[in-house]
């Protein structure tokens, strides 16, 4: 198979052009259907219904947790199974996964459904929001079981290198729904309710295309025969699927703390974080699919222990994410006015997110380090270590952070947090990744002796 003999024997580079290039441009695409409903919103001048949309956000970062736990697991146990020539275990691996993410999307939407009320609460909703966001989140959680199973399959279809299948699928869900947008928003006049119905449409479409995808691959499986249970199957897929999905999680609860407290300083607070957020995410979201690229070529190395290959990978991988990090962070800064002003023109809004574009993407040079380290220590197996550097950023030092932020600098801290938790972050990866590699070290030792003590 030629996308496996990439990831044994191809460069850094056709790495990137091969494997990083198709993701990078799936998570853009996520993105740009991220923004998607709050632009065309925006259009409208309803700074009401973009911040209901924005408040909505955590639920979204809920559903992409259980694809994540689900999809990167399978996407990393079946990578390293491809190592070692072990296709029946890739089979259970990608069955199990697009069944377990169908239930738990059945699950969500129950819970979104039932409990939409004591929700509303908790994302910080009021009376001029809690409709329009109730209106959303109904449409919106429907669509919970494509978007979770389709989201799940896009990543596990990752495993042998061949990311151009997801690829097609995501942007044609995400080209449906940008295009329904406008329609649906401004032209038959259906508000938030018209976002919400284009999102459902176009992660149905997207779920369907990631099956026909998977179908086309002999050594995947979408059987229900290939079902397994057994602890070596879902243990394994849970636990490698942990870290980033842990991270995710928390990233949904610790955004909604956020938003509690920034509604204290008004709807146009909130609506103008939910148009800057969107600098910090496609900086975040473009190193990440670099990164993300090249973790099933981590992981086939590594099952293949071929040390010095692995650091080879990590390292010219890793060098590209800081540069175009900086590049793509930085960028915000000086169009950062131009920005904001595309979403909305509300002065208010524009003077807010001025500042928050500011705190959104200052440290993105640590953007690019902290990504190669996650999927380094994901790729590897380092499945307590990649947790903890996951939970770090998304709430153990975040959620500190941004209440002794806010209780000393007010709004300026709640847009200065992220930046602080970026920097401290980091640094506590960069050990872990120190850490990681010692123990890689010792069991390359252990396993090869004769090799080691040749290679000094």
């Amino acid at each position: 198979m030629q996308s496996e003999k990439t990831m044994r024997e191809g460069s850094v580079g056709k790495l990137l052009l091969t494997m990083s290039l198709p993701v990078v441009c799936v998570m853009l695409v996520n993105v740009i259907y991220n923004m998607a409903d709050v632009f065309f919103m925006g259009r409208t001048g309803e700074t009401m219904q973009v911040a209901a949309i924005a408040l909505a956000g955590p639920v979204f970062a809920v559903f992409s947790a259980f694809n994540t736990l689900l999809g990167f697991g399978a996407c990393t146990a079946s990578s390293m199974a491809l190592g070692k020539g072990d296709l029946k275990s890739v089979k259970q691996y990608t069955s199990f996964a697009l069944y377990t993410s169908l239930f738990l999307g059945l699950v969500t939407m129950a819970g979104v459904l039932i409990f939409m009320n004591p929700l509303l609460t908790l994302l910080g909703a009021n009376e001029q929001t809690a409709a329009y966001a109730a209106e959303y989140l109904r449409i919106f959680a429907v669509g919970a079981p494509f978007m979770v199973a389709g989201g799940s399959l896009g990543n596990t279809l990752r495993a042998d290198g061949d990311s151009v299948g997801p690829l097609k699928a995501t942007m044609t869900g995400t080209i449906t729904n940008i295009i329904l947008d406008p329609i649906m928003i401004s032209g038959m006049h259906m508000g938030i309710r018209g976002a919400a119905i284009a999102t459902l449409i176009g992660n149905v479409l997207s779920f369907i295309l990631m099956i026909n995808a998977a179908r086309r691959k002999e050594s995947f499986s979408i059987s229900i025969r290939d079902l397994s249970f057994r602890p070596e199957v879902s243990l394994k897929v849970l636990s490698y699927g942990l870290p980033m999905a842990a991270g995710t999680m928390l990233m949904s609860f610790s955004h909604t703390f956020a938003n509690r407290l920034m509604v204290q300083y008004g709807n146009e607070a909130i609506a103008a974080q939910g148009v800057a957020g969107k600098a910090g995410m496609l900086t975040s979201m473009l190193v990440m699919g670099i990164c993300m690229g090249v973790q099933p070529a981590v992981s086939y190395t590594y099952g293949r222990e071929d040390r010095r290959r692995l650091r080879k990978i990590v390292l010219g991988v890793g060098l590209v994410a800081v540069v175009i990090s900086t590049v793509t962070g930085w960028s915000f800064l000086f169009f950062r006015d131009a920005f904001v002003r595309s979403f909305l023109n509300d002065p208010q809004v524009i003077a807010y997110g001025k500042q928050m574009v500011l705190g959104s993407v200052i440290m993105a040079p640590l953007f690019g380090i902290y990504q190669m380290c996650a999927v380094y220590l994901q790729g590897t197996g380092k499945v307590t270590y990649a947790t903890i550097t996951a939970l770090m950023q998304k709430g153990i030092v975040y959620l500190p952070a941004l209440y002794l932020m806010h209780s000393a600098f007010g709004l300026t801290g709640l847009i200065f947090t992220s930046a602080v938790t970026d920097a401290i972050t980091t640094v506590a990866a960069l050990l872990l990744c120190w850490l990681g590699t010692e123990k890689l070290a010792d069991r390359t030792v252990s396993l090869h002796p004769a090799v080691s003590e040749s290679g000094r």
